[in-house]
């Protein structure tokens, strides 16, 4: 397979130095610089989209990301001799975006906010894509809860996880229920059309935002979705508070930080307050326990629900403070 793989850079006029393994990739370093070979299980029509978004990115705001290189004949994808599918994209040595160096997060932020000014295209130009819908989100959250509490109390022996699980779940669902809840009559009434749409990178985390010496070049737009570019900021402080116990000038730093590039909407922000209000994390621990095997459960697991409940108020409080405050 991994011949095979590698046999798809013959399709790309390279001159190649030397090929590494990276998680999931490989690393061809060539004589013009490096690049990663990945293979890609999407469709042509949404690697063109990316290829658009990221070019559009690139020459309208300057900022780096990580591009698809076309091959020989100007295919975006090439193929194997099994037909797998591969895509070629450049590459900078460097490292993850470190969360506890404050300038560090600042220049990603920043970097962020930049991006988004090009990530955008008339609806015309796409006209399959559907715009991402919060309230499909949280009711599709929602059910997923439904069924896991129906599993919970149905369920005789309980180890020690699911106990403590069980215990604190209605604390959690009854936020979800009621964010979900506001949210379809706010959307309802409050959502306007336009004739462009809003991209986000998807999953703009410090792992996708790469340091070098002098530059930093944002990665991995597989996950691009037609939603508002807040939900990158909301993916990416969401992590940063949760290690600063939700500080609240730690959150607005990094508003202001996010807006003296590019000024977030009413929307957006609004949006926001309905990100961070649905209590995710705890939707992410209770589903991942209900889809892995549950005769038994890493501690840590029941740390992460312990440190939830801990800081639930400080998130509650950060809400309140800086993104209900006009």
């Amino acid at each position: 397979m991994v011949e095979q793989a590698l046999s798809s850079l013959d399709q790309y006029d390279l001159e190649i130095k030397g090929i590494r393994k990276g998680r999931g990739f490989w690393i061809v370093n060539c004589k013009n610089g490096d690049y990663v070979l990945k293979e890609y299980r999407g469709s042509r029509e949404r690697v063109l989209l990316q290829k658009t978004l990221t070019t559009q990115v690139m020459e309208e705001t300057g900022v780096i990301v990580q591009e698809i290189v076309p091959n020989k004949e100007g295919e975006l994808i090439s193929m194997d001799g099994d037909e797998r599918k591969y895509m070629l994209q450049t590459y900078m040595e460097g490292r993850e975006c470190n969360l506890k160096d404050n300038k560090e997060c600042a220049l990603a932020v920043s970097t962020m906010a930049k991006m988004h000014k090009g990530m955008y295209v008339n609806k015309s130009d796409a006209p399959d894509v559907l715009p991402y819908s919060l309230k499909h989100e949280f009711e599709k959250r929602n059910t997923e809860l439904r069924r896991i509490r129906r599993y919970l109390k149905e369920k005789r022996q309980k180890n020690d996880f699911e106990r403590f699980l069980h215990k604190h779940f209605n604390y959690f669902f009854e936020k979800a229920l009621e964010v979900e809840e506001e949210w379809r009559a706010y959307e309802a009434f409050c959502v306007k059309e336009s004739d462009a749409l809003a991209f986000c990178h998807g999953d703009y985390q410090h792992h996708n935002v790469w340091m070098s010496y002098h530059d930093i070049m944002n990665l991995q737009f597989e996950k691009y979705s037609a939603d508002l570019p807040c939900r990158d900021l909301y993916l990416f402080m969401r992590k940063l508070l949760e290690k600063n116990n939700w500080d609240p000038e730690a959150g607005r730093e990094i508003l202001e930080i996010y807006e003296k590039e590019r000024e977030l909407t009413c929307a957006e922000r609004i949006s926001m307050i309905y990100r961070f209000a649905y209590p995710e994390k705890f939707w992410k621990i209770a589903n991942y326990y209900f889809n892995s095997k549950k005769s038994f459960m890493p501690e840590k697991n029941t740390e992460k629900l312990e440190r939830l409940l801990e800081q639930d108020n400080d998130r509650e409080i950060f809400i309140s403070r800086i993104l209900q405050t006009p």
